[in-house]
């Protein structure tokens, strides 16, 4: 069962970006962040009440299901947008990659997880084997701006980490998935509609129908479907070893744009791809 949800967080992370790029050339992507979080959030609530499949949450627990909403469905998202504005995805994702340390270092300071042999061997090969992946990429960092895409995916990055800390904590202390995600949505609202407003780009919702049927994926595939998944894994193996998911996002996506797109595989990048899987499966198999 772990195996098939990595896998499924993975393709629809990376079927995600191809979803993103169909609205990013209509419109702004703040307004994309905020419908999505505000439609996942409206569908979800109204499922699980309907059903009675939502006990409500405790008092004692809403600000930490606050701050894991926060940052996991819209800071995150708002300031990785910006990025790939700056940068080439690729590099973004590569920078992603940094979520895995970090959430080992996370899992270290405030939980007292040690350091699992596997994450510590295998994060710098997948890591090596994404930067030989997008090695045609590097020369974009000569672009005006091209250094602030590098430091917001770094900011990604750790409000992703944060997030996933938060996400321990409030799996610790045995809140059901869907009911989080689903009040997680609603804390998140308020930041991605006042980032559109901030930016002074309102709220437009095209009527063009790649971008609605773009946003259709992202609200159920992506905001409920993939964090159940990607929630449900890291109670089952932990954030850190979970974390590679963000490793295989983007080789998965480079096979989507090989079909859609006619992306071109290199050997450097053929490569790169098989030291990912290595990393992956050092990760993933080798016990603590």
């Amino acid at each position: 069962m772990n195996v098939g949800l990595f896998l499924a967080t993975a393709a629809m992370w990376a079927a995600g970006w191809v979803a993103t790029r169909l609205q990013v050339d209509v419109a702004p992507a703040s307004p994309a962040v905020a419908w999505r979080v505000i439609a996942a959030a409206v569908i979800l609530q109204a499922v699980l009440r309907a059903t009675g499949r939502h006990p409500g949450t405790r008092a004692r627990d809403l600000p930490f299901v606050a701050l894991q909403g926060l940052a996991l469905f819209s800071a995150n998202n708002l300031v990785l947008y910006e990025a790939v504005r700056h940068v080439a995805s690729g590099l973004v994702a590569l920078v992603m990659a940094s979520v895995i340390p970090l959430n080992a270092v996370g899992l270290r300071l405030f939980y007292g997880v040690g350091f699992r042999r596997g994450v510590l061997v295998g994060a710098p090969i997948a890591a090596s084997g994404l930067a030989l992946v997008f090695l045609p990429e590097w020369d974009t960092l000569g672009r005006a701006g091209a250094w602030l895409g590098v430091v917001l995916g770094a900011v990604g990055s750790v409000i992703v980490a944060a997030g996933n800390m938060v996400a321990v904590r409030n799996a610790r202390a045995g809140l059901p998935t869907f009911p989080l995600i689903a009040d997680g949505l609603v804390f998140a609202i308020p930041l991605a509609v006042g980032a559109c407003f901030v930016q002074g780009v309102g709220m437009p919702f095209p009527r063009d129908p790649g971008w609605i049927g773009a946003l259709a994926y992202q609200v159920l595939g992506l905001s409920i479907v993939s964090f159940w998944c990607y929630f449900t894994l890291q109670a089952r193996i932990g954030p850190d070893r979970a974390a590679f998911v963000l490793v295989l996002v983007p080789v998965i996506a480079l096979g989507i744009s090989s079909v859609v797109e006619g992306y071109v595989w290199t050997l450097p990048a053929v490569a790169g791809v098989a030291l990912v899987a290595a990393g992956n499966v050092l990760a993933l198999g080798w016990r603590r």
